[in-house]
């Protein structure tokens, strides 16, 4: 005679295994591994993974110089990509340094023991000097915007007398990544990355042959460019009229976003526009018709801070009662979580996302001290 709980065992076991011949033979996907010993009834779930074929983003920034309060402000923009890059696409982060900036970055990624992460998807960090390029970067400025201007005594000194002239190096990283990069993020070191960069992909994917995509701002601290036609912006500013691009949007500083915003207005159906949620700036975002932020955009993926303009102080070092982080502490103020995230916190948060029973990726970092493409034609 079976003693119950040995009957009620059997009982359990012999259902199990009725169920699962049922799901085999009516062709329904089988919900667990065919086990069916009784000595242990644990289900057994699969931990394989396919690994997806969606492509690489890519994200770029520009330094220039060596300030403090500038690089401190590039590390919280970096931590944000980390912390918030795609589930199932690696990531690649392209950083566009001159010899002071590419200097200080081994700095950087000693103190945050960048080479040590693990990470759910591949992750690449590819540094570009690219000092040899500036004589002819100043010249490919002064012929674009004077063309654009109509002003043959335009200098370079004048397209950098706010900003250093860091703030072009995003229009020529196509000389510098590789020809296979379709798309590529390029953010400001005052951005911070408040969601997944998958969001942001969706939309840059809906409308791939952009020649870029921003916001309705026009703010170039935050645009997706199309690499293939990245020289189409330099050629099509020459043609535009920046005169009165400078007059009917109060243009007054004559940077790398006077070319960008002139395309913009000469050639609409050319730019791709982003959502709200990913024009997230300050300068845009300040009147109080815009308040409460949570509820006029609840679905924000970035937070643009602006900077000092010609101060090269990190935003998030201002404690004063006007200081956005600080007056609207419920929202922009939100970005401090990020400024104030241990490195090794943030490591860990990576870590956690690695899938059950896979070792992940340990993070590459690549550098890249005279890999530039040809600059003899200066366009």
């Amino acid at each position: 005679m079976m003693a119950g709980k040995d009957k009620a065992k059997w009982m359990v076991a012999m259902f199990s295994c009725c169920f699962l011949a049922i799901q085999s033979l009516s062709g329904l996907p089988l919900l667990a591994s065919h086990n069916c010993n009784t000595d242990d009834m644990t289900l057994q779930i699969p931990t394989t993974y396919t690994q997806t074929t969606l492509s690489p983003i890519h994200v770029s920034f520009g330094l220039s110089g060596n300030h403090t309060g500038f690089l401190s402000e590039f590390e919280v923009a970096l931590k944000s990509v980390l912390l918030n890059t795609p589930l199932e696409r690696s990531l690649h982060i392209h950083i566009l340094a001159d010899e002071y900036a590419y200097s200080s970055l081994h700095s950087i990624f000693n103190h945050t023991k960048l080479s040590t992460w693990i990470t759910r998807n591949p992750i690449e960090i590819h540094v570009y000097n690219v000092s040899s390029a500036e004589k002819w970067l100043e010249e490919k400025i002064v012929n674009t915007m004077s063309k654009g201007l109509k002003d043959d005594k335009f200098t370079v000194d004048y397209a950098t007398g706010v900003h250093t002239i860091g703030c072009f190096y995003r229009l020529i990283a196509h000389r510098f990544i590789p020809s296979t990069v379709k798309h590529l993020l390029y953010m400001d070191t005052d951005v911070v990355i408040m969601t997944n960069l998958e969001e942001l992909w969706k939309e840059v994917e809906s409308s791939p042959d952009s020649l870029f995509h921003w916001g309705i701002g026009m703010c170039s601290g935050f645009i997706v460019l199309n690499v293939p036609r990245m020289e189409e912006i330099w050629s099509l500013a020459q043609e535009t009229n920046m005169r009165h691009v400078v007059v009917k949007y109060n243009q007054k500083q004559p940077a790398d976003q006077l070319i960008f915003k002139s395309v913009n207005v000469t050639y609409p159906n050319e730019v791709n526009i982003l959502s709200e949620g990913w024009d997230m700036s300050v300068t845009l975002r300040w009147q109080k018709r815009h308040i409460p932020y949570a509820e006029k955009y609840p679905n924000v993926g970035m937070l643009h801070f602006n900077g000092g303009l010609s101060s090269k102080e990190a935003y998030f070092t201002k404690t004063n009662r006007d200081d956005w982080m600080v007056k609207f502490h419920d929202t922009w103020g939100v970005a401090n979580y990020t400024v104030k995230l241990p490195w090794p916190w943030a490591r860990y948060q990576s870590k956690s996302l690695i899938r059950s029973g896979m070792d992940g990726h340990l993070l590459q970092i690549h550098w890249n001290s005279s890999d530039v493409k040809d600059f003899t034609n200066t366009g």
